[in-house]
């Protein structure tokens, strides 16, 4: 694991921080009182980043630490202050340093900045599951379940970050799911594809805490004609390569998106009720994911909102499909409702209730269970034909 040197009290109480540094690949950081400290760590070469108070870079300090950055081009560092002082700023960037935070800095805050500066440290790619969540009927829950699903894959371990992306072009809804104003969005990302890479979606995708990232849907309808099935290809390669997990909140309509969406996600989440409309609409979707030739462990059938007044069982609904119902989640309207309106996840705001529960059990069943399964590109060639995609 990387190291951190944090320099006397740059960043205020550290408990709330210790996970964000974890899922940066950081071991506990250690403390210093002086920079002459933190030059005589760095020239051990023992140092990847480096956070201190900005008033250390006063007078002779300041001409320290630059010069121990100089002979360490390879250690990143972070200055803080108690205000956004523009004078301190320019000085902590004359200096060399990367990332300026007001202290004490809030998680999200902190995660954002090590996301930043990650490529200093020899972050490398990396090969995320990426799972897409399809419901091939509106008005079932599937933005409810690929939110929720994202934060549970987002806070069952302390070292993973996960990515929510919304390919419901003009009709996103997850950042009102998760209440984040956000300045950019899918089509920012597409609109350099040429340019695509790690750096560039850190800097697009709005953090929401606790490891988890959105990357909203684009409302710019003339961007939305770029937004075609191998844009969404290149984005969700970029996402995979730059976080643990990928969650997809898929269009309904089964289109070039949503077909690429599924084709690349190692797991689909298909979201339906116990009601006649939504199973019929799942029975069609099952029959074109056989014309793809997705392999049956690929598929989880999810009963949202399973209650004791539905008409059609669980038993009753896998009988019709011909496939069995892989997790039911309980009908907790009241809750999702109060969720939504809050902006939080369901685990947010109730950690214990049994829809919480559940949506963990889908995360372990998604990441835990599902096989992988690798069709290589060269096996390919027989099964063009749907979209120009796989067909048998």
């Amino acid at each position: 694991m990387h190291r951190v040197v944090v320099v006397q009290d740059a960043l205020g109480p550290l408990e709330p921080l210790l996970p964000v540094f974890a899922r940066a690949g950081f071991a506990p950081p250690v403390f210093r009182e002086s920079i002459a400290q933190v030059v005589e760590d760095a020239r051990k070469g023992d140092v990847a980043l480096i956070v201190l108070p900005m008033r250390l870079l006063q007078g002779h300090g300041r001409f320290e630490f630059e010069a121990m950055l100089r002979d360490a081009p390879a250690v990143a560092s972070i200055g803080t202050a108690p205000s956004a002082d523009a004078e301190a700023i320019l000085v902590g960037m004359r200096a060399g340093i990367g990332e300026f935070l007001v202290s004490p800095p809030s998680p999200t805050d902190l995660e954002v900045a090590l996301l930043h500066l990650r490529r200093k440290w020899g972050a490398t790619g990396i090969r995320g599951s990426l799972t897409a969540v399809y419901a091939p009927k509106g008005g079932v829950g599937a933005t409810t379940v690929a939110v929720n699903t994202a934060y549970a894959l987002a806070t069952r371990r302390p070292d993973a970050r996960v990515v929510l992306v919304d390919l419901n072009v003009g009709l996103g809804d997850i950042d009102t799911h998760l209440n984040l104003p956000h300045n950019y969005d899918l089509g920012d990302l597409v609109r350099k594809l040429d340019q695509a890479d790690a750096d560039l979606l850190h800097a697009i995708v709005t953090p929401f805490g606790d490891g988890l990232f959105a990357l909203p849907a684009c409302d710019d309808l003339e961007v939305a004609d770029q937004v075609q099935a191998d844009a969404v290809t290149r984005v969700l390669s970029v996402c995979r390569t730059s976080f643990q997990h990928t969650v997809v909140d898929c269009e309904h309509a089964f289109g070039p998106r949503t077909v690429a969406a599924l084709d690349a996600a190692e797991s689909i989440v298909m979201v339906l009720q116990s009601n006649v409309a939504a199973i019929r609409a799942a029975k069609r979707s099952l029959a074109l994911f056989r014309q793809l030739d997705y392999p049956t462990e690929k598929i989880v059938v999810v009963l949202n909102r399973e209650g004791p007044g539905d008409v059609l069982s669980y038993a009753d609904i896998a009988k019709s499909l011909g496939v069995p119902v892989s997790l039911r989640l309980p009908n907790a309207f009241q809750l999702a409702n109060e969720a939504q309106t809050r902006g939080v996840p369901i685990a947010k705001a109730a950690p214990t209730a049994p829809l919480s529960l559940a949506f963990n059990t889908l995360a372990t069943r998604v990441v835990g269970e599902v096989a992988v399964v690798d069709r290589p590109e060269a096996a390919d060639g027989k099964r063009r034909g749907l979209f120009g995609l796989r067909r048998k």
